[in-house]
This record gives structure tokens, C-alpha cells and sequence, in this order.
């Protein structure tokens, strides 16, 4: 909490001082969206980015800086609620001038959009659970103002002097209603008074009658404040007491930051609680997404209560008919009318995200209200898809690379009938089940699990490894042959080797044929499938290049954590600084997208960015990475241990920073100066071991009571813990010496990773895809 007060102390300075003399006093509140207002994001018209708000429920709204003119994404501009698109944009005019969006002043808040030109300030505002947006306008220079809603699926039905209503040939049971923000007539045209003060905004709400959609109006009018505020509460919390991080990167720490809250908005409770994969055409749960999303988009920030909520959710709408061939499966697509079960890792990550659910909460009583659901996750699956060998089988698409030709359904990317990310997933979905009967006391289905994880592992090492690659086969095929195309799933299994060196060298091998400045490859480019741009349609269909070539920046989190764990977080933080660049200053504010080309084009320095532009596991996996990675911070509420493993940097001399967790707040410092290192811990709230895990000494553990301080001095090769009472008086006095095994094992890394270098896209080689001709249908 200490950087939190801290935080909010200087903001309460910089506001005083910044007030006419007369005001002496400045509200939480102000402060609260002064926070928020320091991430501004100035836009620019020939940037011309997209912009996008949820409701935090089942809505969002989609528009860009000042002109709609993106041929990817238009489709879905404007106003989506409930996987309809309502209508495209509105349209502002004062005395009958449109208001000149194209050319305004354009600042992108967390909470809001700001527009502002001569004639008025225009800000979009959207609240939590609420179908209602707030076009703000201040400052207006004129007496009359109209807001015209567009698109070819909106119709004016009429108008009743307090509204003008709208129906959406995408929701005929709907109704809309535009009034001004303030109680004032609305002609016939759609005009109204501008007030004295210069207000002359409007609201948009939707519902199920002319009635309650003027209801939901007449409340916004009076409670409009109080939402606003709610909403930017819950976002400043969440970047000052949840999670902070503050270095000597004023940029750094604003795409963090920024990344947090675009993360947050995909969290949402459409049906069931659940994150939508992407916007704007994923705003739907898909099982895989939701859990690869779910360690980033809320353990560490956090956020345990709503990652209980997805897990029951989920649970709720597991496939329980015992003919099914899908028994036991957690859906891979939530819609709002329909359940689709068609995927394969969907569940094994559902039952893992259960254990670090667990781990990050404590919360052991939800083990037995799930425990059902776990066991027909595991029996299911060995029922229909496990085969002698203890391999969980599946269909070709039935992974993540799951794209498939119409109208054969034939997979582009086939990984039938075993692939190795899937046995990594199946081994921890096992064990994490194993756990979890033996904590109910089922111990039959525990020794069960546990023999079975224990054989697949065994024939794993066997089956996915040959002595002519360096590297392991991507999947078995149906005639029981090991595929060797080199891909990033290898990424997932890696914990299956046993040999330390041999994983450093594959890292490295991964790093220079995958990983791009951009991005991690779904393909390497020596593969004669490999496919250089994503969107090349006079040359094949996109789904064509999607896992054989494409970028996927979700695999980047894998990618930095294995070099990370090989001893080199120099280059991986090469990779994440450029995500963070990205996420801020190109494509969607504040969000990273879902793919990117591996190839930039001829005269072109970076990469186009495709795919959907607010990616919930892209955003999340670069937050898990820098909190459970980088700052090394991994609780286990199980041991009652608190891991810090810090393997910051070089680039990294001094940060502050702050997570939530184990239901208590972790606040920690660290600084280097001259060659030494300094940590400083206090956790706020519980009594724990905390386990210093340093690259060059043995970990350590030490018994820490609530509001105590851990002090560890790193210089040469000595290492000094200090524990410091609430009052500060020195209790504990540890001292530690540099381990040579481990010293060992960096100086190997080091040789191992010497000039290590991103992926280079070979622009000269002629690729097969690029000679074909293809006839968009």
C-alpha cells in the first residue's frame, strides 16, 4: 500500500499547486482520474488509430481517432452489444455543421475518447454494465445540437419530444433511444438546447422497450457521475494498488499500464463470466483463449475473485452426456446461443488454471464444489481419446492451430493424431487431477492419474526425439510418425527434457528460426509451407498463412520465459520492449494484436498487424511474463511459500513496483549500483515462507511475518538477507555464497548464447506460396 499512498500524495501536490489559490481542497476522486489521465495517448490524423471501450459486460464500442476508413475492421464499427452490431457511428452536428472529427485534437484516455475542435470537446464514455454510451460535449460554440445515429443496419422509428428512437435490423426485439444528456426537449429533428454552461451532449441506451430504453436514459442522468467514477476507480485500482510497476522509463511503464487496462476490458460476464478472445469478431469465451488468458488477465493482477467466477462458469457448461465423444470437455466457443466443443486443449487448461487458481488464492474449498467436474475432464478423456500409450489423442484441428478449408473442412495446419503441446497440457492436466483427489480423498483416481502421467511422459521422451534433429517433432501423424516441421509448440513441452544444455541449445535454435523483432513464427521460414504475410489473397486464402508463417504474439510469452529460464533475460527483454513499443505507439491503443506478418513488406521496415487488434492472450501473456518471469514473483498458497526469483535486466537499474497476491499486497523494490544488488520486500497482510530464488546462489527460505521487510544484498559472491520488524528492528540475519554449479551453469549459458540474435526474414528466397493464384469467393 506504501506506493500506493505514495503515488496518490504526489498527485494530490501536483494538483494543489496547479489550482487557482483559492481552492484548498481536491477530491479522491480528481485524483483518481488525474491517474488515469497521466496515460494519455495523443492521436494524431495520419495515425488515425482505432479506439475501442467494453462495457465490461457484454457491449463494446468500436471507432477510430477521427476518420473510419479501416478496410479490416469496419465491419465492425461502432456499437456491438450481445454479438450484434447495433449501428456504425453517429454523427454530431452543432446549427446544423457536422462537428469535424476528421481534423480534431484527439487524446485517448483508459475511460474515455477526446475529440476536441473550436466548435466543441467531444468525449465518448461507456460504463460498466450499462448499455448506455455518454457523448459528452462542453464548450459548445452554438445554441442547438443533434446526434444522427449511422449505419446501414440503423433506422430512425420516431420521436417523442423526450428521445429519438432507433431500431437495428441486427436486434428487431431492441429498442434505442438518443436524449440529451440533460433534461431538455428533443425536436423532432433530432435538435436540442445547448445549456448556458455551453452542455449539449447526448445519450445512447438500448433495451427491450421505448420505456426501459428511456429509463436507462433518465438514470444515466442522475447517476452518470457516480458511474463514471465507479469505472475509473476500478481502473485506477487496478494500476496502483492490484498492480504498479514505476522504472526509469516513464514510456515502459505507461505500456504496462496501458496493457493492464486493455487486459481487463476482455474480462467481461456476457454469459457467465468469461474473457472475450479478441476484438472486435472474437467477443465470445473460447475455453483455449480464456485460460492461456487467464494467469495475465487476473492472478496477477489480482483479480482471484473473477478468476473463481470463470472457472464455475465454465464448469456450469461442460459437455455431461456420457455418449458424447466430447464427455468431459469445457467448451471451446461460449456464444451467447450456442456451445461448441470441438478442441482438444480447451480442458487440460481449464484443470491447470484450476491449480494456479489455487495456488495464487488459497481458496482449497472450491477443489471439492469442482472436483465432479474434474473428474469427468480426466475420465472423458480416456475413455475416447487416450491410447495405449497414454497419449491424448485428437482430430487434426483440434489444437490451437485449428484453421480449415471450407467447405471440406480439411485442416491447413494438420497436428493429428498426438501433438507435443497437447502432451505437455495432458501431463499437467493429470497431475493438477491427481492433486485434486488426493485432497478429496480420492485416492483410487489419484494413484490412477498419476501412473498414467508417468507413462506418457516416459514415451514421450522416446517418441517426440530422433538423433538426426536438435530439435522435438511437432506431433505424431495417423500412421504413428514422428512430424518434425519446426514450430513454437515445442515451446510448451520443454519441460519433458531433462537435459539442461540441450534445452538452452533448442532455446536458441527456437529464438533464431521463430522469433522475429515482431513476434514468435507459427512456422519456420526453411519449411516449404511457410508463408511470409499473413493477407496475401491474390495469392492464397489468409487462413492458408494463419499457423504456417503468421505471427502469433500470444507465443511470446513462452518464448521470453524459456530464455529467461536458460539465464538470458537481456534478450528476452529485447522482446518485450518491442511488444510494449507496439502495444502503445502502433495499431489499437494500448493493446496488442493477435497476429502480425512474419515478412514486413518491399519498402517497408515492420510488419503489418493483423488479426483482431485487442487480443486477450497476446495482452496477457506479456503481463504473466513480466510479473511471474521478470519480477519472479510466483506464490503457491499450498506450501504457504511466496517464490521470488527476480531475473531482471541489465537495462532495468531501478524499479518500484506492486502485485496482489495470496490476498494480501507485495510491494518490492530493487536498484544495481556499482555491481551490487539490492532487493527490498514487504508483504502486507499474511504471514508466509518466502523462498529468494537469485540465478547464482541456492534458494533460500525465509519465514516472514505480515508487514515485515526482507532486505537482500547481492555483492560478488555473497548474499545478505535481512528481515526488519514492523518497527524496524532487525530479527533474522541470513547469509549466503555463490553456488559454483549455478555459477557454472551461467558462464555455459553465456557460451551458448553469444551473439544470439532475432530471426531475419529471408526476402530474397523465392516461397512456394507466393507463385499461386487465388480466387477470392
Amino acid at each position: 500500500m506504501k506506493i500506493t499512498r505514495y503515488i496518490l500524495g504526489m498527485l494530490v501536490f501536483a494538483l494543489l499547486i496547479s489550482c487557482e489559490s483559492e481552492e484548498k481542497y481536491v477530491s479522491k476522486e480528481a485524483i483518481k482520474d488525474q491517474i488515469l489521465k497521466e496515460l494519455a495517448v495523443p492521436v494524431s490524423k495520419e495515425e488515425n488509430r482505432v479506439v475501442t471501450y467494453t462495457n465490461k459486460r457484454s457491449a463494446y464500442f468500436q471507432t477510430q481517432s477521427h476518420v473510419l476508413n479501416s478496410e479490416l475492421y469496419n465491419w465492425f464499427d461502432g456499437w456491438n452489444v450481445g454479438q450484434k452490431r447495433i449501428f456504425s457511428d453517429y454523427q454530431i452536428e452543432i446549427d446544423g455543421k457536422a462537428f469535424d472529427r476528421a481534423n480534431a485534437d484527439v487524446i485517448a484516455y483508459p475511460h474515455y475518447l477526446q475529440r476536441a475542435t473550436e466548435a466543441a470537446v467531444e468525449k465518448l464514455i461507456l460504463f460498466d454494465d450499462q448499455d448506455v454510451i455518454y457523448v459528452s460535449l462542453d464548450h459548445v460554440k452554438g445554441k442547438r445540437t443533434k446526434l444522427t445515429l449511422l449505419g446501414e443496419q440503423i433506422k430512425a422509428e420516431s420521436s417523442d419530444g423526450e428521445a429519438t428512437y432507433y431500431t437495428s435490423s441486427e436486434a428487431k426485439d431492441m429498442i434505442l433511444a438518443v436524449a440529451p444528456s440533460h433534461k431538455e426537449t428533443i425536436t423532432k429533428e433530432g435538435e436540442a438546447n445547448v445549456t448556458a454552461s455551453g452542455r449539449g451532449g447526448f445519450y445512447i441506451s438500448i433495451a427491450d422497450s421505448k420505456e426501459n430504453a428511456m429509463q436507462l436514459i433518465k438514470d444515466a442522468r442522475v447517476s452518470h457521475g457516480e458511474w463514471f467514477q465507479l469505472r475509473a476507480d476500478r481502473m485506477t485500482t487496478l494500476v496502483t494498488s492490484n498492480t504498479y510497476v514505476k522504472t526509469d522509463d516513464a514510456h515502459f511503464d505507461k505500456a504496462l499500464m496501458w496493457l493492464t487496462l486493455t487486459m481487463d476490458e476482455l474480462v467481461t460476464h456476457q454469459r457467465g463470466y468469461g474473457i472475450y478472445a479478441g476484438i472486435p469478431w472474437f467477443n465470445e469465451y473460447w475455453g483455449r483463449d480464456t485460460f492461456i488468458s487467464m494467469p495475465g488477465g487476473t492472478l496477477v493482477l489480482g483479480e482471484t475473485e473473477v478468476a473463481k467466477k470463470i472457472l464455475l462458469s465454465f464448469s456450469e457448461v461442460q459437455d455431461t452426456k456420457r455418449n458424447s465423444k466430447y464427455y468431459g470437455r469445457i467448451p471451446n466457443i461460449v456464444k451467447m446461443e450456442s456451445l461448441n466443443y470441438h478442441t482438444t486443449d480447451g480442458t487440460p487448461r481449464f484443470i491447470g488454471q484450476m491449480l494456479d487458481y489455487i495456488k495464487y488464492s488459497g481458496d482449497n474449498e472450491l477443489i471439492k464444489t469442482i472436483y465432479p467436474t474434474v473428474k469427468r475432464s480426466v475420465d472423458g478423456a480416456i475413455k475416447n481419446w487416450v491410447n495405449k500409450k497414454g497419449y491424448l489423442t485428437h482430430e487434426d484441428a483440434d489444437t490451437w492451430m485449428d484453421a480449415r478449408r471450407e467447405p471440406d473442412h480439411q485442416p491447413y495446419s494438420p497436428r493429428g493424431s498426438f501433438a507435443n503441446d497437447i502432451q505437455a497440457l495432458w501431463y499437467q492436466q493429470l497431475n493438477a487431477a491427481a492433486y485434486f483427489a488426493k485432497v478429496t480423498n480420492h485416492k483410487s483416481d489419484s494413484e490412477r492419474w498419476s501412473k498414467l502421467a508417468e507413462k506418457m511422459r516416459a514415451n514421450f521422451n522416446h517418441d517426440f526425439f530422433d538423433k538426426e534433429h536438435s530439435y522435438m517433432a511437432d506431433r505424431i501423424d495417423h500412421d504413428d510418425k514422428p512430424d518434425f516441421q519446426f514450430r513454437p509448440n515445442q515451446l510448451f513441452a520443454m519441460d519433458f527434457m531433462t537435459d539442461d544444455v540441450a534445452k538452452m541449445k533448442l532455446t536458441r535454435e527456437i529464438w533464431e528460426h521463430l522469433v522475429y523483432p515482431w513476434g514468435v513464427a507459427s512456422l519456420s521460414q526453411e519449411d516449404p509451407n511457410f508463408h511470409p504475410y499473413h493477407l496475401a489473397w491474390e495469392h492464397y486464402h489468409k487462413d492458408a498463412a494463419y499457423h504456417n508463417g503468421t505471427i502469433w504474439q500470444w507465443n511470446n510469452g513462452f518464448a521470453m520465459q524459456r530464455m529467461i529460464e536458460s539465464g538470458q533475460p537481456d534478450i528476452a527483454f529485447q522482446l518485450f520492449e518491442n511488444m510494449n513499443a507496439q502495444s502503445l505507439d502502433m495499431g489499437a491503443v494500448g493493446s496488442m494484436n493477435e497476429n502480425a506478418d512474419a515478412f514486413p513488406h518491399k519498402g517497408e521496415t515492420y510488419p503489418k498487424l493483423t488479426g483482431t487488434y485487442m487480443q486477450a492472450w497476446s495482452n496477457a501473456e506479456q503481463l504473466r511474463v513480466w510479473y511471474q518471469y521478470f519480477l519472479g514473483i510466483r506464490p503457491n498458497a499450498i506450501e504457504n511459500t511466496l517464490v521470488l526469483a527476480p531475473r531482471f535486466p541489465s537495462k532495468i537499474n531501478k524499479i518500484e513496483y506492486k502485485e496482489k497476491i495470496l490476498n494480501a499486497y507485495l510491494d518490492g523494490v530493487y536498484y544495481s549500483k556499482n555491481g551490487i544488488e539490492k532487493y527490498i520486500y514487504t508483504l502486507d497482510g499474511k504471514d508466509v515462507t518466502i523462498r529468494f530464488d537469485h540465478a547464482l546462489f541456492q534458494p533460500v527460505d525465509i519465514d516472514v511475518k505480515s508487514g515485515e521487510k526482507v532486505e537482500i544484498t547481492r555483492e560478488g559472491k555473497e548474499l545478505t538477507l535481512t528481515v526488519f520488524n514492523p518497527d524496524g528492528k532487525q530479527r533474522e540475519l541470513k547469509k549466503e555464497h555463490l553456488d559454483e554449479t549455478l555459477q557454472k551453469r551461467q558462464e555455459t549459458s553465456d557460451e551458448i548464447f553469444k551473439g544470439t540474435e532475432f530471426c531475419k526474414p529471408d526476402m530474397d528466397r523465392e516461397y512456394e506460396c507466393m507463385k499461386q493464384t487465388f480466387q477470392k469467393q
